[in-house]
Order: structure tokens, then C-alpha cells, then sequence
């Protein structure tokens, strides 16, 4: 643990260690042996450290610095777990012309290697107000991560370490999952007349959805305007037999502040297709927006030590359930590209970058009294 004290090497270390979330590959090793290495990095460079799970076998590492007191503080947020392998070279790390390569290298392996070097860089007492790394489990699937860790900690301020090309990120939509599952009635598929067809009403419900996301074209370009898709229809049918039953996934993109409107439109148009096919529509997620103000003195302290314009995201992230405590959030992370690909990389000069950036932010915002 006495190595890997530069952003670039300490990335490379947590990249190669496997981490895939059970959850999306069963068996997978999950997070349990990269939060062993977050834990005794950070312990081993004086920072308070706590672990708790998240759920069974699903760890998360809160690593603090301690100020001297009175100061706000500030929470990095980054996870660990990663999306599943495409094949031998998806995993293997490894450095090449002015990157790093390798299945979490930039989703967010990088981003809390960033926030671990800053906070293994300030003295106990240096700042007014506490520093806190958070890296978190469950992200890629669920966010049970960061569901368990707003429960417990609630700083001043927290950055989200998904990766933005060192773009500040100030608002992102939300994300919702509406099932709908038709009931229709089977008949010989000589006499269709005397069955229902459950998949034509699926059919039709895909129809509908395609529409309502054309009507809301004229809200705004894609990254900003709401967007609802079909994502899977199933069903169980067999030849010569008039299907039954079939299940319809939607997924929306929603944008606040009428997202229970969008959510709704949604469902309704679910409904309105089913004509006389049973059908049974529930909402199974609902992540919500966040926006951060224009005005907002976290959003300010970091633009003046950052520069340049913050930017609106079309995805969601973790910084909407800090919101949702009554947390400020954005979210800043390096630059690279291959996200959930065959290739993922990060450029070794952003994890620089991102690291000085990060430090500078903590120094502005953690010696700022409350209230100041």
C-alpha cells in the first residue's frame, strides 16, 4: 500500500482488479476485493476509514479526512463496480501513447483514484471542513451504493465522479421503466377472429410510444427534451396458437420539472393501445432529475476554480440521490471513451488535470465557513 501514490498508477491498480457487478453478470466477483485495496490504501495514509455493505456481500468504503471543524464539507463519490467483460482484452490494463487502458480505467476507477490522491495529499486539520471519498457499489445497476451511503452521510457538497470530459455538470434528466403486460385470448391461428392477440397490442403500444416521443421533439434538442422508447417486448408464443400474453418494457428519459406528466403520458399511451387486450402498466423505476442552481454557491466555487461553462447531461447519475437528501451535487470526471465497449480508456493528462482540479475545489469550499 506504500505505492501507487500518483493518480495515473493508483487508476491502473484499481482497473486490475476485478470488480464486475454481480448483479449484471451472475457469478461475477463484485466489489467485495477492490474495496479491500480502497480501505487499506486510504488507512494507510491516516484517513478515517469506514466500511459498511450496501447489501450482503456489497461493500462501500468511506475514506475521511478530517478538518480542523466548522468548515463545509465535501464528498467525492465514486463506484466500483463495472459492466461485464466483451472478451480477454476488455480487462487487461495497460498504458499506450498518453493512455490507460482497460474495463474501468474511466467508469469511475479513474475519477476515485483522483479523489483518493487528494484526499491522501491534505494533512489531518489542513482544511476547516472535512474531505470524504465514498466509493460505492452498485452503481452500473441499481445505485444500492449510493442509495445505503445518502442514508448515512450528508455533506455539505458532493461531487459525482462519472466521467464528463472535465465538463462541470450541473443538471441531468431523470430515468423511469414502466412494464406493461397484455392479457389477450389464444385461439388457432387459422381462426384469429376468436383469439386476441396479445403481441399486436404490444404492437400497437410500441406505436404510440414512437409517437408521444415524436410529439415532444419540439421541446428542445436530444439532449435536453424528454425521450420514451420501447426497449424489449417478450413473449411466450407458439405456432399456430394466437398469443396470449406479452410484456412490454418502456424506458423514458425524463426531464424535470413535469416528469410525473411524462411518466404518466407514457403509460397512457400504453393503455390507449391495448383496445381489447388486457393489459396491466406499473412504473418498476423512477430515478429523478437533478439540477443544481445557476446561483448555487457550490456551483460557483467550482466554476471559479474550473472555468469554462457547465453543461447539461442526457444520462443520469448518482448526484440526483444526493439531491434527493437535500445534498448539492454536480458531476466532473476525466476524459476518454469506450464506455460500456470493447475498448474503454482514459487519458492519463485528464486524471492530472482532474486531480489538481479536484484538490482546488476541496481547498475552496471545505475552508468556507457555514453559512459563508
Amino acid at each position: 500500500m506504500l505505492e501507487h501514490d500518483d493518480v495515473v498508477s493508483l487508476t491502473a491498480a484499481l482497473a486490475a482488479i476485478d470488480s464486475v457487478n454481480p448483479d449484471l453478470v451472475p457469478g461475477a466477483a463484485g466489489e467485495a476485493e477492490v474495496a479491500d485495496f480502497v480501505a487499506a490504501w486510504c488507512a494507510a495514509r491516516g484517513m478515517e476509514v469506514h466500511r459498511t455493505e450496501a447489501a450482503p456481500g456489497r461493500p462501500n468504503v468511506v475514506a475521511v479526512r478530517r478538518g480542523r471543524g466548522g468548515g463545509r464539507s465535501l464528498l467525492f463519490n465514486g463506484h466500483m463496480d463495472t459492466v461485464g467483460s466483451t472478451g480477454v482484452e476488455t480487462m487487461r490494463v495497460f498504458r499506450d501513447a498518453g493512455r490507460l487502458q482497460g474495463r474501468g480505467v474511466l467508469d469511475t476507477k479513474g475519477g476515485l483514484a483522483a479523489a483518493m490522491v487528494v484526499a491522501a495529499s491534505l494533512g489531518d486539520g489542513e482544511l476547516d471542513g472535512d474531505v470524504i471519498v465514498a466509493a460505492v457499489a452498485d452503481e452500473e445497476m441499481g445505485s444500492l451504493g449510493t442509495e445505503a451511503l445518502v442514508r448515512e452521510w450528508r455533506p455539505d457538497a458532493a461531487v459525482v465522479l462519472e466521467p464528463t470530459d472535465l465538463t462541470v455538470i450541473r443538471r441531468h434528466r431523470g430515468w423511469a421503466m414502466v412494464r406493461a403486460e397484455f392479457t389477450g385470448v389464444p385461439s388457432h391461428t387459422s381462426r384469429p377472429d376468436r383469439g386476441v392477440n396479445a403481441v399486436h397490442a404490444a404492437a400497437r403500444a410500441t406505436l404510440a410510444i414512437a409517437a408521444l416521443d415524436d410529439s415532444w421533439t419540439a421541446r428542445g434538442d436530444v439532449t435536453s427534451r424528454p425521450i420514451v422508447l420501447a426497449n424489449a417486448a417478450r413473449s411466450e408464443g407458439s405456432p399456430a396458437t394466437v398469443p396470449d400474453r406479452c410484456t412490454l418494457l418502456v424506458e423514458l428519459r425524463t426531464v424535470a420539472p413535469d416528469e410525473d406528466e411524462q411518466i404518466a403520458a407514457a403509460m397512457a399511451a400504453v393503455r390507449s393501445a391495448a383496445e381489447d387486450c388486457g393489459v396491466e402498466v406499473s412504473l418498476t423505476l423512477h430515478r429523478r432529475a437533478m439540477s443544481l442552481a445557476d446561483d448555487h454557491p457550490f456551483l460557483l466555487d467550482v466554476l471559479d476554480v474550473v472555468g469554462g461553462e457547465p453543461a447539461n447531461a442526457p444520462y443520469w447519475t448518482d448526484a440526483a440521490l444526493h439531491e434527493s437528501v437535500g445534498t448539492p451535487a454536480g458531476v466532473r470526471g476525466p476524459s476518454g471513451e469506450g464506455l460500456h465497449e470493447h475498448l474503454e480508456w482514459v487519458t492519463e493528462d485528464s486524471l492530472v488535470r482532474l486531480t489538481s482540479m479536484l484538490e482546488e475545489i476541496a481547498r475552496r469550499w471545505c475552508v468556507s465557513r457555514r453559512g459563508g
